[in-house]
């Protein structure tokens, strides 16, 4: 019922004696594909990222926002996650636990307090993630440009995920009692079944994964003066999102493996679940990012243009509110004449309000061919 040389349990009797004798000196391992995957994940992640909080601070009015502050979060706890699934190799993850089974006194403890670490660690991780997201919906999207159900949505999908996230730390903390039993085998105590709960996760951390994509599909299906660049913007930062939740549901296959298919072996199947878990938390950070890095690719001044969408977005939302509040309509916006610009002697032109009784009222000021004064326009059509 134990290993070779060791005092722990590590699988029942039936299972140790079907197991192949230990290779001690040279077990096969496949620890090194986290370094191979994970390190230029991360490599790319943080680039990214990098990239993002330029362009935001150069290029934008807001500078950096809530969504910012929770990716850059999100990116730290990434790292710490694909430091801890590297360091784990160090500890005997990637043999097989029959070849584990004679170290377990000396490497069963640290590597399991490492797996511990990284639940929690990804369970934070990967939901900043989403907030981020959802976060940059409302920005996106402000009351009073889209309709108020957008916002019920998205406030909806914060609430599903802080909840989500909470129950699963929760679960993870407390699978044990005590909780030291975690990576103390030979304690008195008790764990619970634990693919239960981790199939859960994995299969409620999917779903949200697809709910932040789709929520929006809504408004952005209606949107019609965009032009090529941006269509080809939008289509890549849902083929990034679909790939992150084809990442979730490799995640869930992997979860099946370890707990369930083949629960004594999972010093070498965990290797598979560490690099999707790595896998959906850097591509869910790129795909949060990759829309913010659009004023590092436009040739006009982004700056200019930021600070007219954001005062737009200002006075609808104060629109919007006046009307909430008052039951009224907000004045309608001032209507220039175009048409006076065709002139070649049109300098400026003043505003054809709502009270205008008559459009010929409008005059032209000011022009250098007409220093006298003010004179009538006579207008050849109305436009």
């Amino acid at each position: 019922m134990i290993g070779s040389s060791s005092t722990i349990v590590l699988a029942p009797p039936s299972v140790v004696q079907a197991w192949p004798p230990a290779n001690t000196t040279n077990p096969e391992n496949q620890g090194w594909k986290l370094v191979a995957w994970e390190v230029p994940l991360l490599l790319v992640t943080v680039f990214i990222v990098a990239l993002r909080l330029y362009a935001k601070r150069m290029y934008t009015k807001h500078g950096l926002g809530r969504e910012d502050w929770l990716i850059i979060v999100s990116t730290f706890l990434t790292a710490v996650l694909i430091t801890l699934q590297c360091l784990s190799t160090k500890f005997g993850w990637g043999i097989h636990l029959w070849d584990f089974a004679p170290f377990a006194d000396k490497f069963l403890e640290p590597a399991r307090k490492l797996a511990f670490s990284m639940e929690i660690v990804f369970t934070v991780s990967i939901n900043l993630t989403k907030l981020s997201i959802l976060t940059f919906y409302l920005r996106l999207f402000p009351l009073g440009v889209v309709s108020v159900h957008l916002h019920r949505l998205i406030y909806a999908g914060m609430a599903i995920t802080i909840l989500a996230m909470l129950a699963t730390l929760v679960a993870a903390i407390f699978q044990c009692h005590p909780i030291e039993h975690f990576w103390i085998y030979n304690m008195e105590g008790h764990c619970y079944p634990t693919y239960p709960a981790h199939l859960a996760t994995a299969i409620i951390n999917s779903v949200t994964d697809f709910y932040c994509v789709i929520v929006p599909l809504g408004e952005i299906c209606g949107l019609t003066r965009v032009d090529r660049r941006g269509k080809w913007i939008v289509v890549s930062c849902f083929a990034l999102g679909a790939i992150v939740c084809f990442a979730g549901v490799i995640r869930i296959y992997f979860t099946k493996l370890v707990f369930h298919d083949s629960p004594y072996d999972w010093t070498w199947d965990s290797i598979g679940l560490y690099i999707a878990s790595a896998l959906e938390c850097t591509l869910g950070i790129v795909c949060a990012s990759v829309p913010a890095l659009r004023p590092l690719f436009t040739r006009t001044n982004v700056r200019a243009v930021g600070d007219l969408e954001s005062d737009l977005h200002k006075k609808r939302r104060s629109a919007a509110r006046k009307k909430r509040r008052t039951g009224t309509e907000a004045p309608p916006p001032l209507e220039f004449v175009t048409t006076a610009f065709k002139e070649r002697d049109a300098d400026s032109v003043t505003p054809l309000t709502s009270g205008s009784e008559n459009w010929k009222d409008v005059k032209l000021s000011d022009s250098p061919h007409y220093p006298n004064g003010r004179r009538a326009t006579k207008w050849p059509r109305w436009v």
